[in-house]
């Protein structure tokens, strides 16, 4: 752990006068805080005045303080996290959004609207990625699908084979299907 040091000797590099520049330069909130909080360390205020002045934790203000003592005035800013890779590729994403512009029915799948659960059937058969719903629900707005409710289904439709299909569907993926006239399908928008 380092001891922070304050008045002149905390960021001996920095003056009082260089931290307000930057502090008056600076656009990001987050980092503009962080330069107060040194600028006030540097004026030699103590950690618990500076915390109770900036309305954040004492162990927060100190944490901030040691990253300048060790990492330079660089580190007002936060690190960039990669965050957890996609599941499927951009190449995936554009073939899967091509499957999406023509009916189910090409697909051999039985139906003529594609429905968030269908696009999980597809994604699951095509790509072999297993989404949740509310996944593919984030897939489909990315690629420029809204969400619609539908009337309800054509009466004439082909009962017998759509329940084979579910059948089917829920032996082999375990995937449930229940379709009905509050299920969701998709729609490409027509305006942004």
């Amino acid at each position: 752990m380092v001891w922070l040091k304050k008045g002149e000797d905390f960021l001996p590099d920095f003056s009082r006068k260089d931290l307000k520049e930057l502090y008056n330069r600076e656009k990001n909130a987050k980092a503009k805080l962080r330069l107060l909080a040194a600028l006030q360390r540097k004026e030699g205020k103590t950690l618990d005045a500076i915390a109770s002045s900036l309305q954040k934790p004492r162990m927060t203000v100190g944490d901030w303080l040691r990253r300048f003592s060790t990492g330079g005035i660089q580190s007002i800013y936060d690190l960039k996290h990669s965050g957890k890779p996609r599941k499927l590729t951009a190449e995936q994403l554009n073939e899967l959004d091509k499957i999406l512009e023509s009916p189910p029915t090409k697909q051999n799948i039985p139906f003529v609207l594609w429905t968030t659960k269908l696009v999980q059937y597809t994604i699951l058969k095509f790509f072999g990625v297993k989404y949740v719903l509310r996944n593919v629900w984030f897939i489909v707005k990315e690629l420029g699908y809204n969400l619609k409710v539908p009337r309800q289904e054509n009466r004439k439709a082909n009962k017998k084979l759509q329940e084979e299909f579910k059948a089917e569907l829920k032996k082999k993926f375990n995937i449930t299907l229940n379709l009905d006239s509050r299920s969701f399908v998709l729609t490409k928008r027509t305006s942004s």
